[in-house]
C-alpha cells in the first residue's frame, strides 16, 4: 500500500469518527432539550427496577463543551410501611474525554446535597426495604473482597471530584434505630495533589447518653499522584473513631446469634498507606477502657484493652500482627465459668481466599469461654463445649484453606471431660490437630495424669504416666473416636491396648482391648481395675465381695452397645487375669480365701477360674475350681482343703451361722484335718447357697480352756453342711482324755456322747497327783450324755458311777460296786448348769456378769438343791452329823500338796473369784469321842484375801489372809480348852510322826526311843507370814494367856519368832527355828521363862503349889533333830541353866510330887530334926537354887555343881546322866550346921540331878549327920534304882 493511498484511508476513517461524534452531541443536545419529558420515563424505570414509586421534582440535562451535565432535584421514594430513600439535589460534570481514558465514569464535579437512605433490618442479619421494594444489587455487601477490587475502587474514587453535604443513613432495627450522619464529605485536589476529608456522626436510640461533640469518624486522605498520574499514585489515609458511638451501630447490625456489644469509650486510629496504587500497610491501635460482651445469660467484662496491629501486603494476600493486653476480666455468669481472656499476640496470614490466624499462648478454657461469644468451625467448637478442656494453649494455628477449617494446636496440663462416650482426663500434654471434621490428638502424661472412661470404669484412673492418640471423625449425625497406641502406668501396672467408639448413628458401640501386667488389686480394690459399668451386676457385686489379688498379666476386651439399648445382656466381655496372692469369696458372711495362685477368665458371659492354692485363716485350699454363670448368676465352687487345729478353729469361728460358735473361742487343739470343699449358690439368691465342708480331723490334743482339760488322739469323719442360712454338723469322732475316752455321733439337731471314765484321771484332770489321786478314788465307768443343738443348745450327762470307789470318810465313801447315780444338765443359751451326785452333793451354776458362778451343797444340805446364783463368785454349804478330823488327815495331805494346789489355781472355776464356804456339824469326833459342835463360815474377797470364823466348845476364833499385807495371815483364837485335847489320847500319828503318851513322871518324859526325823512339808515353806494369837488357854477351871507367837516361813525353813505366853507371874519368852529339806529336818530353841512366883504358874496350869518363890529365870537352849513336837532331850543338844531365889517348898505329899519325881522329903526331915511340925505347915524356905548343865550326844553334865542354899544347910551335886541308857553318874555334897538343929531346905521339883539328890539324903542320912559337917554320896546306875555309896564326910 503506498502512502497517499494510507492518507487516504486513515482521512476516511477520521471524517466517519468525526461525523458519528457530531450525530451523537446532536442527539445528545436533542435529549437534554427534552429533559422534562423524559422525567415520567426515568420515574417508572426507576419503579420497575426499585419495586417502589420514585418521584423526581425536576430534572434537567446538558451538553457542554467538554462534557456532559445533569442536575437532579427533589427525588423521593417511599411506601406505606416508610421512606425509602431522598435526594435533596444532584449536580453532576462529566469529564468525557477522562472516562474515556480511565474506561470509567469521571465526575469532575458532583455535588450531592441532601441525600437519605432508610434501611430496615430483615431477616437474619440482613438489610434492605420491605417488600416489595428491592434495594439495587450496589447496595448489598460484597463478603468476598480481594485487594485487586480494592485497589481499583481506591483509583476510580481518586479520578472524581466529590463534593457531598448533609448525607444521612437510617438504620430502623426491631430494637432501636440509628442514624449516621456525614455533615461534609470532600474529595478535591489537581494533578499533583488530591485531598480527601470527611467525618461521620451516630446518632442512636441504644446509646445511654447523647452523643458528644467528637464525630464518631474522622477520615482525612493526602495522595500524590505518579508519574502516571492516578496508575501508580502515593497515598495515605488516617481515620480516627470514637468506639463508643460506633458501637451503637455495631449492636444493630448485630446478627442475633453475636453475643451483645457494649462500649464504655475508647478511641481507635487507623493509618492506610498507598504505593504503586496499591494498598500496602495498615496500621492499627485501639485503646478501650471496659468492653461488655452479654450473651443470653453470660457477660463477660473486658477492662483496659488496649492493642497495636498492622497489616502488610504480601502479593495477593497480606500478613497482620496484633498486640494486646487486657488489664483485667471478669466473667458474670451462673454457671461461674473462668472468663474469657485473649492472646497478646496474634498473626494472620491471608491468600486470596485461604488464610491462617496464629496465635500466642494462652488459657485453654478461655477459648471454651469465648466459644459463647465468637463463631468457631463445628469441628472446634463442639469439642470445646463437650470436652470442657482446662491448661495452657501454648500455641494456636486456625484457618482456611481451599475452603477446608484446619485447626492446629499444641498443648499444656490438657484436663478435659469425657465427651460422646470418649475418655477424659489429664494433665496431658497434647497435639491437637482438627481439619474440619476429623481430628486427632496426640498426647503424653507425667505422675499426676488421669484417664476415666465414664461408661466402662467407675473411677478415673490414677496414671504413673500415659502417652497415645485420639482420633475422631465427624460423618453427619455420627461421629467415630478412636484411641491408637495407648501406653499407661496405672497405680504401678502397665496397660497398653485401643478403643473404638461410635456414636450418633444408627450404629452405636464402643470397644475396648487392653492388655495390663503387674496389677495390684490387693492394695488397691479390683473394683477400681474392672470395667463394673458393662459388667453383670450380679458379678460385680460378687467380685466387689473381697476378690483381689496381684495379676502378673492379663487381657480386657468390650464390645458394647451404647446408649439406651446397653444391657448386661448384650455387653461382649472377656477378661484373662493370672492372679497371685489373691483372694476369692466363698459364700456370704462366710471367710475368703487368701494367698490364691491361679487363672481367671470370663469370656461371654460365663466366668471359670482353677485356682492351684488358697488359704483362708490357715485352712488351705489346692485344686480348686470356680465357676460362675453370669446369665444365671449360678456360682460353683469346689477344692481340696487342709489345715492344721488352730487354722480350721479360726476358719469356723469367721463362718455365720454356726451354732454354739462362742464355745469355739474356748477351744484349743493340736493336730490337723484334711477334707473337700463344695459350693453352690446363686448370686441374686443368698438363700440358695448349698455348702459342704468335709473334714477328715486327726488332733493330738483337744482341749477346753475354762475346764484346764483336753482330749488326745481325736479322729473323726465329719461334715459341715449348711443350705441357706442353716447349717448343720454330721459325722463322728473318737477322742481319749486323761479321765476315759468319749465317741461323739453328730446330727443335724442332736449330738450323742458316750465313753469311758477313769476316776484317778479325772482327779489328775483337775491337777492332783496320780498317787494323791489314788488316795481319794480308784476305777472306772460307763457315761452317757447327749448334746442338743438349734435355736436352744443343752448338755445332758449321766453315769451311774459302777467302778468307781470313793476313799472318803463317811458319808462319802463309796465302794466301787456301789451305785451312786451322778447327772449334769447345762443350758447353753442360759448358761445355765445344774448337777447331782446321789444325796452327796448338788450343784447349780451359771454364767453371772461375764464370770460362772455357782452353788454347791455337800453332805446333810444336798438334800436340796440350792438356789440359782445371782451373784459372781461360788457358795459351799457343807453339813455332816458327825465330823471327825483325823480321819481327814490323809485328804489335808492330799489337798495341800503341790499338785493339788496347782491345780485348783490353774483349773479351778472359782479361782480367782469370791468364794463363801460354810460347815456346820454337832459333833466333832476326836478319839471316839464327841468334843462338841463346830460352825465354820469363811470368803474369799475379790482381792484373794481370805476371812474364816470358827466357833465350836473346843476352839473358837478367826482367820484373816491379805496377801498384800506384809503378815499376810492372823490368827485370832478367843478360847482353847486344852485340857480335854490332853485328856485324850491321840492318834498315833499327827503329820506322818508319832507322839508318845503323856508322861507320869519327868523321869518317864525323857525318851529314849524316837522316831526318824520328819521332812518339812513342801507347803509349810509356802505359808505366808503371820502372827497367832490366844486370849484363853482353859485347862479344867483354870485359864492361862494370852499367848502370841509370829511365824515367817521361807525355803526349807519355819520360824516362830517371838514367842509369848503369860503364866501368872511368869512370861515365857523366845523363839523357835525348823528348816530341812525334803527329806530331813531339824529344831533350834531358845526360850527363857522369867518373873516372880513359880507357884503361880502352877497353879495357872492346875497343879498343886509345891513351890513359892520371890524371883524365877529359868533359860534353855536347846537344837534337836526332827519337828518340832518330836523333842527328845536324849537327841536334843544345847544348854539348860536355873536361877530360882527367895522361895520356899511346900507340902510335897501330892500328886505334883510324883509328877516332878520328889523323894519323900519327911523321912529326911525326921532324921535332921525330930521336931517335924514346922514342915509340915508352913514348908521349908531356901534362898537360892541355882546351876548349869550342856546336853550333847545323849549326855546331861553339869556344869559345875547344882547348888541348893537354905538357911540352915546347903547341896552341891555334881556328874552327868546318860539320857540313852537311863542312868546317872553323880556326886552329892549335904553340908550341915553343927551347932544347932537343921532345918533342911526343900528343894526345886522337876529335874532329874535334883531327884536323884534327894533320893540319897532321904535313904542314907542316918547317925553320920550328926557327926560331920559335908557328907559326900556318890549315885550310879539306873535313874530308876540308883547304887547310892557313902564316900565319906568333911
Amino acid at each position: 500500500m503506498t502512502l497517499p493511498t494510507l492518507r487516504k484511508g486513515c482521512l476516511l476513517v477520521l471524517a466517519w469518527c468525526l461525523g458519528t461524534l457530531a450525530v451523537m452531541l446532536l442527539v445528545l443536545r436533542l435529549l437534554a432539550s427534552q429533559a422534562d419529558a423524559l422525567t415520567p420515563h426515568l420515574e417508572a424505570f426507576l419503579q420497575s427496577h426499585l419495586g417502589a414509586p420514585v418521584s423526581i421534582e425536576s430534572l434537567s440535562l446538558g451538553v457542554e463543551r467538554d462534557g456532559l451535565r445533569l442536575d437532579l432535584r427533589g427525588v423521593e421514594s417511599r411506601l406505606p410501611e416508610g421512606p425509602l430513600f431522598s435526594l435533596g439535589s444532584l449536580r453532576l460534570r462529566l469529564d468525557v474525554g477522562r472516562s474515556l481514558m480511565a474506561l470509567a465514569p469521571v465526575f469532575r464535579q458532583t455535588r450531592m446535597e441532601g441525600f437519605s437512605l432508610h434501611l430496615y433490618r430483615g431477616e437474619g442479619a440482613g438489610w434492605g426495604w420491605p417488600a416489595p421494594a428491592t434495594l439495587p444489587l450496589y447496595f448489598a455487601p460484597d463478603t468476598e473482597v480481594d485487594l485487586a477490587t480494592v485497589d481499583a475502587w481506591t483509583r476510580l474514587v481518586l479520578h472524581q471530584r466529590l463534593q457531598i453535604t448533609d448525607t444521612r443513613l437510617l438504620m430502623h432495627g426491631d430494637d432501636g434505630s440509628a442514624t449516621v450522619h456525614a455533615p461534609r464529605l470532600a474529595l478535591s485536589g489537581s494533578a499533583r495533589r488530591i485531598r480527601m476529608a470527611g467525618e461521620v456522626a451516630v446518632a442512636s436510640s441504644l446509646l445511654p447518653e447523647a452523643p458528644t461533640d467528637l464525630p464518631a469518624a474522622r477520615l482525612r486522605a493526602d495522595v500524590r499522584p505518579g508519574s502516571d498520574g492516578l496508575k501508580d499514585y502515593s497515598a495515605a489515609l488516617q481515620l480516627d473513631m470514637q468506639l463508643e458511638q460506633l458501637s451503637a451501630l455495631a449492636e444493630l447490625v448485630r446478627p442475633d446469634f453475636a453475643p451483645r456489644l457494649a462500649l464504655s469509650g475508647g478511641e481507635s486510629t487507623l493509618w492506610g498507606r498507598w504505593q504503586a496504587g496499591r494498598l500496602e500497610d495498615v496500621r492499627l491501635q485501639f485503646n478501650l477502657p471496659e468492653l461488655k460482651l452479654t450473651q443470653a445469660d453470660k457477660q463477660v467484662v473486658l477492662k483496659g484493652l488496649q492493642a497495636l496491629g498492622q497489616w502488610r501486603r504480601v502479593g495477593e494476600g497480606g500478613d497482620a500482627w496484633l498486640s494486646g493486653d487486657v488489664a483485667d476480666a471478669e466473667r458474670v455468669a451462673t454457671s461461674g465459668s473462668k472468663a474469657p481472656t485473649l492472646p497478646r499476640h496474634w498473626q494472620l496470614t491471608h491468600r486470596q481466599s485461604d488464610w491462617e490466624l496464629r496465635t500466642s499462648a494462652f488459657e485453654l478454657d478461655s477459648l471454651a469461654a469465648w466459644s459463647d461469644y465468637v463463631v468457631l468451625p463445628e469441628s472446634l467448637k463442639r469439642p470445646l463445649a463437650a470436652l470442657a478442656p482446662k491448661g495452657t494453649v501454648s500455641g494456636l494455628q486456625v484457618g482456611q484453606q481451599g475452603g477446608e477449617w484446619r485447626v492446629d494446636a499444641a498443648l499444656h496440663d490438657l484436663i478435659v471431660s469425657p465427651w460422646d462416650e470418649a475418655p477424659g482426663g489429664g494433665p496431658l500434654d497434647a497435639w491437637v490437630r482438627a481439619r474440619d471434621q476429623r481430628g486427632r490428638v496426640t498426647f503424653a502424661g507425667g505422675d499426676d495424669t488421669s484417664l476415666y472412661f465414664p461408661q466402662v470404669f467407675a473411677d478415673p484412673m490414677a496414671l504413673g504416666h500415659a502417652k497415645g492418640e485420639v482420633q475422631w471423625v465427624h460423618d453427619g449425625p455420627s461421629t467415630r473416636i478412636s484411641g491408637r497406641q495407648l501406653e499407661v502406668l496405672w497405680n504401678g501396672a502397665s496397660v497398653s491396648g485401643e478403643f473404638g467408639l461410635a456414636s450418633g448413628g444408627e450404629r452405636q458401640q464402643m470397644g475396648l482391648d487392653l492388655a495390663f501386667t503387674d496389677v495390684d488389686a490387693v492394695n488397691t480394690p479390683l473394683m477400681s481395675w474392672l470395667p463394673v459399668k458393662v459388667l453383670d451386676d450380679d458379678l460385680a457385686e460378687w467380685l466387689a465381695d473381697g476378690v483381689s489379688g496381684r495379676v502378673k498379666q492379663g487381657t480386657l476386651k468390650i464390645t458394647a452397645p451404647l446408649g439406651e439399648r446397653t444391657s448386661a445382656d448384650n455387653i461382649d466381655t472377656t477378661l484373662t487375669l493370672d492372679i497371685s496372692r489373691g483372694a476369692l469369696p466363698i459364700a456370704e458372711g462366710w471367710p475368703h480365701l487368701s494367698g490364691v495362685e491361679g487363672r481367671m477368665q470370663l469370656d461371654r458371659g460365663r466366668l471359670e477360674a482353677s485356682v492351684a492354692q488358697a488359704e483362708s485363716h490357715g485352712v488351705r485350699a489346692t485344686n480348686g475350681e470356680v465357676e460362675l454363670d453370669v446369665a444365671s448368676g449360678e456360682l460353683d465352687i469346689t477344692g481340696d482343703l487342709a489345715a492344721d487345729a488352730d487354722a480350721l478353729r479360726a476358719f469356723f469361728l469367721a463362718a455365720p451361722a454356726l451354732e454354739a460358735a462362742s464355745l469355739l473361742e474356748d477351744v484349743r487343739a493340736r493336730g490337723e484335718a484334711r477334707g473337700e470343699l463344695e459350693v453352690r449358690l446363686g448370686l441374686d439368691d443368698p438363700e440358695s447357697l448349698a455348702l459342704d465342708v468335709h473334714a477328715r480331723p486327726r488332733f493330738e490334743r483337744l482341749a477346753y480352756a475354762p475346764l484346764d482339760t483336753g482330749l488326745s488322739q481325736l479322729e473323726g469323719d465329719i461334715t459341715w453342711r449348711q443350705r441357706g442360712r442353716e447349717g448343720h454338723l454330721l459325722g463322728e469322732a473318737r477322742a481319749a482324755f486323761p479321765g476315759g475316752d468319749i465317741r461323739a455321733d453328730f446330727t443335724p439337731d442332736n449330738v450323742a456322747l458316750d465313753g469311758q471314765a477313769n476316776a484317778a484321771g479325772l482327779l489328775g484332770m483337775a491337777g492332783m497327783a496320780p498317787e494323791a489321786a489314788a488316795r481319794l478314788a480308784s476305777g472306772s465307768a460307763r457315761w452317757q450324755g447327749a448334746m442338743k443343738l438349734g435355736e436352744a443348745p443343752s448338755l445332758h450327762l449321766q453315769s451311774g458311777l459302777e467302778g468307781i470307789g470313793i476313799k472318803l470318810p463317811e458319808p462319802f465313801a463309796k465302794a466301787a460296786s456301789a451305785r451312786l447315780p451322778w447327772t449334769l444338765d447345762a443350758d447353753l443359751v442360759a448358761g445355765r448348769v445344774e448337777s447331782r451326785l446321789g444325796r452327796m452333793a448338788t450343784l447349780r451354776a451359771r454364767g453371772v456378769d461375764g464370770e460362772l458362778a455357782g452353788r454347791l451343797n455337800l453332805g446333810t444340805r444336798a438334800a436340796r438343791l440350792p438356789r440359782w446364783p445371782s451373784q459372781s463368785g461360788w457358795r459351799i454349804a457343807a453339813g455332816a452329823q458327825e465330823v471327825e478330823p483325823l480321819a481327814w488327815r490323809d485328804l489335808g495331805s492330799v489337798l495341800s500338796s503341790r499338785a493339788a494346789d496347782a491345780g485348783e489355781r490353774a483349773g479351778s472355776p472359782t479361782a480367782g473369784g469370791p468364794l463363801t464356804l460354810s460347815l456346820e456339824t454337832p459333833c466333832v469326833k476326836y478319839n471316839d469321842e464327841c468334843l462338841g459342835s463346830v460352825t465354820a463360815t469363811g470368803q474369799r474377797l475379790a482381792g484373794g484375801g481370805v476371812d474364816l470364823a470358827l466357833d465350836g466348845n473346843v476352839l473358837s476364833g478367826n482367820l484373816r489372809y491379805r496377801p498384800n499385807e506384809a503378815e499376810p495371815m492372823d490368827i485370832t483364837v478367843a478360847r482353847l480348852m486344852v485340857d480335854r485335847l490332853l485328856g485324850l489320847s491321840p492318834p498315833d500319828r499327827i503329820f506322818g510322826d508319832s507322839v508318845a503318851p503323856a508322861p507320869g513322871s519327868w523321869m518317864e518324859a525323857v525318851k529314849t526311843r524316837v522316831p526318824a526325823p520328819a521332812a518339812m512339808p513342801d507347803w509349810l515353806t509356802e505359808l505366808p507370814a503371820g502372827r497367832l494369837r490366844v486370849a484363853d488357854i482353859v485347862m479344867g477351871n483354870k485359864r492361862f494367856g494370852p499367848l502370841t507367837a509370829y511365824w515367817q516361813a521361807g525355803r526349807h525353813r519355819f520360824t516362830l519368832a517371838p514367842v509369848g505366853l503369860t503364866l501368872g507371874e511368869l512370861s515365857a519368852r523366845g523363839e523357835l527355828v525348823w528348816q530341812g529339806s525334803d527329806h530331813s529336818s531339824q529344831t533350834r530353841a531358845d526360850l527363857t521363862l522369867d518373873g516372880g512366883n513359880l507357884g503361880t504358874a502352877l497353879a495357872s496350869l492346875d497343879q498343886p503349889q509345891a513351890i513359892r518363890s520371890q524371883s524365877t529365870r529359868v533359860a534353855a537352849s536347846l537344837e534337836w533333830p526332827g519337828a518340832p513336837w518330836q523333842f527328845a532331850l536324849s537327841r536334843a543338844g544345847g544348854s539348860l541353866s536355873t536361877d530360882i531365889r527367895d522361895g520356899r517348898f511346900l507340902n510335897l505329899d501330892s500328886p505334883s510330887a510324883r509328877l516332878v519325881g520328889l523323894l519323900n522329903f519327911e523321912n529326911i526331915l525326921r532324921r535332921l530334926r525330930l521336931d517335924f511340925s514346922d514342915v509340915t505347915g508352913k514348908g521349908t524356905a531356901f534362898n537360892r537354887i541355882e546351876g548349869k548343865a550342856d546336853v550333847a550326844g545323849g549326855m546331861l553334865r553339869l556344869r559345875g555343881p547344882l547348888t541348893i542354899d537354905a538357911p540352915a544347910t546347903s547341896m552341891r551335886l555334881t556328874g552327868s546322866v546318860d539320857l540313852l541308857r537311863r542312868e546317872l553318874d553323880q556326886r552329892l555334897g549335904v553340908t550341915l550346921p553343927i551347932s544347932q538343929s537343921l532345918p533342911v531346905a526343900a528343894f526345886v521339883a522337876g529335874a532329874p540331878v535334883v531327884g536323884g539328890a534327894l533320893f540319897v539324903a532321904h535313904t542314907l542320912f542316918g547317925d553320920a549327920l550328926e557327926r560331920a559337917t559335908t557328907i559326900h554320896y556318890r549315885l550310879e546306875g539306873p535313874w530308876a534304882s540308883p547304887d547310892i555309896t557313902l564316900e565319906g564326910t568333911q
